[in-house]
């Protein structure tokens, strides 16, 4: 391979693969960057074997050809190097790279040793606006459990049916849901993805400013392959039954809560000071016109705050980590909380005032004694 390509590009397309280079590579391949060039491009690709991303960035190539290098190494040299244009040849298993007056040489891995990405020719495509389904993604995510010990709730269950999709994952204490309206018709299916390939891949469509994402199911390869702008992303699906989360959500309730979102953030945070040498526990108390937020550690003391809210219904007090408070008031959508609740030991819902977006979170409520 021989490909002469601007700094700028490489350095920003190295940035944007770099976080699917596996830290701790199960084999030496996977601490690697794949660069090829063919056809006027040079395609870079990585894989922590969880997800994989290929990205094409413009470029003069002279010959074609591909090798694998060291990523970590390769990307601090390319940041490093002076000069504006750098030019890339490979040789006997070696890459060197020259820039200006300096240059270095990389020891590589043979290309056939790269796990292959799987083909998605004559597949179904099924196109979604980023803007539609951004936010989406974002409020639900946050909500999925990091402990691999239940895989299936590190994942995203999504649901598509006629005119609508929609977006649940819970990690067992706490859950996300929002529902989108599609603006046409698309076929009905239901499938779990790693919350973390979601993330990621939202964070490359916002680098590369993509405006549409296409998505292919590769259902006996039991994978989804995401297309943005010059860039593919590869994850796996997760096997198992999602959580019937639909019913743990109550019908009705026996309080309902309006709050500012900003006020009680603020008022949470500030009472959590209290909460952090325990088990981070923040009771909140209702009646009236009122909603106080209270922690109590010994070891630190207490912290009371109150604010005014709109309550309909009955008065009566709850318990939640508040660490959860804030990763969803982080997140909320709108200026106005509603919080409802059955009592001291029901499921806490918060949705915003506004039917739009359709969001809806549960926090499960910490059991205090008294």
């Amino acid at each position: 391979m021989k490909a002469l390509v601007l700094k700028e590009n490489l350095t920003r397309a190295l940035s944007v693969i770099g976080r699917n280079i596996s830290t701790k590579p199960q084999i030496p391949i996977l601490a690697n960057v794949l660069l090829k060039g063919k056809e006027g491009k040079l395609i870079l690709a990585a894989t922590n074997l969880e997800t994989g991303v290929s990205l094409s960035i413009g470029a003069k190539i002279d010959e074609e050809g591909e090798i694998s290098v060291p990523a970590r190494l390769f990307s601090e040299f390319i940041t490093s190097i002076s000069g504006d244009k750098i030019e890339l040849t490979s040789l006997e298993g070696k890459l060197e790279v020259k820039a200006g007056k300096g240059k270095g040489q990389f020891a590589g891995i043979d290309a056939k040793e790269f796990p292959p990405f799987p083909a998605t020719d004559g597949q179904e495509k099924r196109m979604f606006k980023l803007e539609t389904i951004n936010g989406s993604i974002s409020r639900s995510s946050f909500a999925a459990a990091t402990d691999e010990g239940r895989p299936v709730l590190t994942g995203i269950r999504i649901n598509l049916s006629t005119g609508k999709i929609s977006f649940a994952a819970t990690d067992g204490y706490r859950l996300s849901l929002e529902e989108v309206v599609l603006s046409e018709e698309k076929e009905e299916l239901q499938i779990i993805i790693p919350a973390k390939s979601m993330q990621e891949m939202i964070r490359i469509a916002q680098d590369l400013k993509s405006e549409e994402i296409g998505l292919v199911l590769l259902k006996e390869k039991k994978q989804a392959v995401f297309f943005l702008t010059n860039c593919i992303l590869y994850t796996r699906l997760i096997d198992g039954e999602f959580p019937k989360i639909e019913k743990i959500i109550p019908a009705m309730f026996k309080t309902k809560i309006t709050i500012d979102k900003e006020e009680f953030a603020q008022n949470v945070k500030s009472t959590s000071i209290f909460a952090r040498g325990g088990a981070n526990i923040v009771k909140i108390k209702f009646g009236g016109d009122t909603l106080k937020i209270m922690a109590n550690t010994p070891e630190l003391g207490t912290g009371e705050n109150e604010l005014e809210a709109k309550i309909d219904g009955e008065e009566g007090e709850i318990a939640f980590n508040y660490r959860f408070l804030l990763d969803l008031l982080n997140i909320f959508p709108g200026d106005q909380v509603v919080f409802e609740t059955n009592g001291a030991l029901s499921p806490g819902v918060f949705k915003p005032a506004s039917p739009t977006p359709n969001f809806l979170h549960i926090i499960m409520p910490v059991r205090i004694q008294e």
